[in-house]
């Protein structure tokens, strides 16, 4: 345990998952040696920029590539987004034309109980208590009962009553 080793790790950006490589260890007690600087030369530029260049470009085109499966997936969930939004509105014309036609019925029957109110009204109004009594007694002979012709029955169902025979205690 005496020598610590150190590592030191190097790696390199791009769009490549990155692969981390390990620098020889050195001693502790070891001075630190400067690296060499690696400069390239300007020859040598012009030559490695294409390669990497023509590497970088097909890894983007394979990433960027879609496949038919996803292709057919997208043209679904674009038809399903379109169709429900024209179901939708579809929908929404439907219930604002049925609201209105409610409306419409609405008022109508508005006009039509008003109207039957007023027709009632009139009706209510047309003759009095009088003028039928006038009617009854004058035109149509009518007289009131006298004291010994109104005969009181109790009925056990008191809706109506048919009289199939004489009522009872009528002498």
């Amino acid at each position: 345990m005496a020598q610590q080793v150190r590592r030191q790790m190097n790696y390199v950006d791009g769009t490549a998952a990155r692969q981390m490589y390990a620098a020889p260890a050195r001693r502790v007690h070891e001075p630190e040696r400067k690296a060499p600087s690696r400069r390239v030369a300007p020859q040598q530029r012009p030559q490695e920029r294409p390669k990497v260049r023509r590497r970088v470009t097909a890894q983007t085109k394979k990433t960027l590539a879609f496949s038919a499966g996803y292709m057919l997936f997208m043209a679904f969930m674009v038809c399903l987004v379109v169709g429900s939004s024209v179901l939708m509105l579809y929908l929404n014309t439907k219930i604002s034309t049925q609201q209105n036609n409610i409306s419409a019925l609405e008022a109508e029957l508005e006009k039509i109980e008003d109207d039957n109110a007023a027709h009632k009204l009139r009706l209510n109004n047309m003759y009095t208590l009088d003028d039928i009594y006038n009617v009854a007694t004058n035109e149509l002979g009518m007289v009131y009962a006298k004291k010994g012709q109104i005969i009181y029955y109790d009925s056990a169902n008191e809706d109506y009553v048919k009289q199939y025979q004489d009522v009872p205690g009528s002498n």
